[in-house]
């Protein structure tokens, strides 16, 4: 088959859309297909596009067999809603181009979310290229930014809630990250026959235990004897943590307990300034790390946060670092509610609490920390669960048979 795959970031940006793009791709190429991808020009989450691609308008790259186009769009470090806009915008514009002009013929036209204009370009070039079109739905817009208040202006809400319909609608096949989600498109009165969840999952031959934990700590100038509780990925509106600052402060008379954020995001200032207020000698902040780096840093803590605002359209979402953290054995604990909370329960890799309960967080945090025996159980049952379930391998071939049916190819 010849797969024509829209996705506004790709490695080397790093988030869970990139990966499950790259890797998803790269098993459908070993496998004997085509894979184009149309992506922009690398500039997430900073908004810095690498010096290589300046004065460019596409560039052409080959990824492990993957023909990667990148177009040009305004990069915008990831904060502000009309910055961010702009950047959507952009690349709509320039994906469509591409996809029309340099991407030639196809079977199957997908377009990846949560950004819906992401999905609209996606819908316009199966048409111009009389292909069906799949429509990847990563978290609920509008619903996810209307509930965390990004915006509030009517006429806007009405207008994306029409376009969510109207892709719904157009798409051949709708495949979504959760059951939850899945569940809640077709209570929508959307047909389930055309509905399906392929979940986020991990390449475990990336995503395991290592000894580089140990350096990461040694670098870092950590005392091997501090218990270290890591959050990594993005501090943005969604994942609520300056609940964790409050964790912190209530556990910073604990000098064997230290606090790891790493990442980036719209919230990150704002959580540096106010750990400094708070005057919480037992946080750190770092820059995002390289991918090929994350094993490492999560063999570096003895427990993994994994935390979301409490808000109704996060029942639905299961986040991507929750495999990674899985994998590398390492016990998690959970602030979300849904579908999140039910993975983990159901993995018994960790605990789960009331998101954005401070107190809650810390009672959690103390019980892990005072018995390592049930943070390595905890490790250990989640890496078994995640292999047994969530593989990238597994995802993809389910992938192909979508795009069989669709397509009315043999894969």
């Amino acid at each position: 088959m010849k797969i024509l795959f829209l996705s506004q970031f790709f490695p080397p940006e790093m988030g869970a859309l990139a990966s499950r793009t790259y890797e998803h791709a790269k098993y459908w190429v070993q496998e004997g297909h085509e894979v184009t991808v149309v992506c922009g020009f690398p500039n997430y989450p900073d908004g810095v596009v690498p010096p290589e691609y300046h004065g460019k308008w596409l560039a052409r790259e080959d990824w492990d067999g993957i023909r990667v186009l990148r177009g040009w769009l305004y990069a915008t470090p990831n904060r502000g809603v009309i910055k961010r806009s702009i950047a959507f915008v952009t690349y709509m514009i320039s994906s469509i181009l591409v996809a029309i002009f340099c991407a030639g013929k196809c079977d199957v036209v997908v377009a990846s979310s949560p950004q819906l204009l992401c999905g609209l370009a996606g819908y316009i070039v199966s048409l111009i290229k009389w292909r069906p079109f799949v429509f990847e739905v990563r978290d609920l817009w509008p619903a996810q930014i209307i509930d965390l208040g990004v915006i509030k202006n009517r006429f806007i809400i009405f207008l994306l809630s029409s376009l969510e319909s109207f892709l719904y609608n157009r798409a051949k096949a709708i495949v979504t990250i959760a059951p939850a989600m899945s569940c809640e498109i077709a209570r929508r009165g959307f047909p389930e026959s055309k509905i399906f969840t392929i979940p986020n999952g991990i390449n475990e031959e990336f995503f395991k235990p290592t000894n580089g934990g140990i350096k990461i700590r040694q670098e870092k100038g950590w005392d091997t004897s501090k218990i270290v509780v890591l959050y990594i990925g993005t501090m943005g509106l969604s994942q609520g943590l300056e609940t964790i600052l409050q964790v912190a402060e209530n556990m910073k008379d604990n000098p064997d307990v230290l606090f790891v954020f790493v990442g980036a995001g719209a919230d990150r200032e704002n959580l540096i300034s106010l750990a400094e207020q708070k005057k919480l000698n037992n946080t750190k902040f770092y820059p995002p790390v390289k991918k090929q780096d994350m094993p490492d840093w999560y063999s570096s803590a003895d427990i993994c946060l994994v935390s979301l605002k409490k808000r109704n359209v996060f029942l639905y979402n299961i986040p991507s670092k929750m495999f990674e953290i899985m994998a590398c054995e390492r016990p998690i604990l959970l602030g979300a509610e849904g579908q999140a909370r039910e993975l983990l329960e159901q993995s018994g890799a960790g605990i789960a609490i009331e998101p954005e309960n401070a107190n809650a967080y810390t009672e959690a945090l103390i019980k892990m920390i005072h018995d390592p025996e049930m943070r390595k159980l905890f490790g250990k049952k989640g890496r078994e669960y995640v292999l047994a379930h969530f593989t990238r391998k597994e995802n993809a071939k389910k992938y192909l048979s979508i795009f069989s049916e669709v397509a009315g190819k043999t894969v």
